[in-house]
């Protein structure tokens, strides 16, 4: 842990350094103590990254998905010019299913239609530059996850299954008011479904409130 902050922290501070000296940052907006936010996002895009081997129609986009999440930020510290956040953050975050056909075979009549989704809790470490009306956050943790599958076959069977996951993220925070920001994030959230491994890509959009 204490490697990924120690390179978080450099990786910020060495790209944004430049803009920051060359800016005037608005103190008013930049956090001097620790503070308490929640947020809701909604998914822009929201895709899985599994395998369509064998399909005859796959679609990896996820339906209806997003996230919502709570976290607490210490007080700033300055590390190499740039003002620093450090905190932790919970999310519960929802992605919706998406369908893949497989045709029909010997054990099958009819081609089979499997619909997954996903769900998850997570916790992460989050690091946060914070720069004028703007700060940008990285977020590395692991999650609870459930990937649940339906097969349209014969027998109709589902499966649930649960799993330990690392997470990581990236986001941008725009302060429209005092204690309400717009949100923009990446999240990376590996899954498995079967002997299938992949990846979920969630861009999300929304807004949240510094208490």
């Amino acid at each position: 842990m204490f490697k990924i902050k120690s390179f978080l922290m450099a990786a910020i501070a060495t790209v944004f350094t430049g803009t920051v000296a060359t800016s005037a940052m608005a103190a008013d907006n930049i956090p001097t103590q620790a503070e308490t936010y929640a947020g809701i996002n909604f998914a822009a895009q929201a895709k899985y990254d599994l395998s369509c081997l064998g399909t005859s129609s796959c679609d990896t986009k996820a339906k209806s998905s997003g996230k919502i999440y709570a976290g607490y930020m210490a007080a700033p510290t300055m590390f190499e010019g740039v003002n620093v956040s450090q905190g932790a953050e919970l999310m519960y975050y929802k992605v919706g299913s998406a369908v893949s056909t497989y045709p029909s075979t010997l054990s099958t009549a009819s081609p089979e239609t499997v619909l997954r989704s996903t769900e998850g809790l997570g916790a992460s470490y989050v690091l946060q530059a914070n720069f004028n009306d703007f700060s940008l956050n990285g977020r590395a943790g692991i999650a609870y996850t459930r990937n649940k599958t339906n097969y349209s076959d014969i027998s109709g069977t589902a499966t649930d299954k649960a799993f330990i996951v690392p997470v990581f993220g990236l986001g941008v925070r725009y302060s429209l008011a005092k204690n309400i920001t717009l949100n923009a994030d990446y999240d990376r959230l590996p899954n498995k479904f079967g002997g299938d491994k992949g990846v979920i890509n969630m861009l999300s959009l929304g807004v949240g409130y510094k208490f």
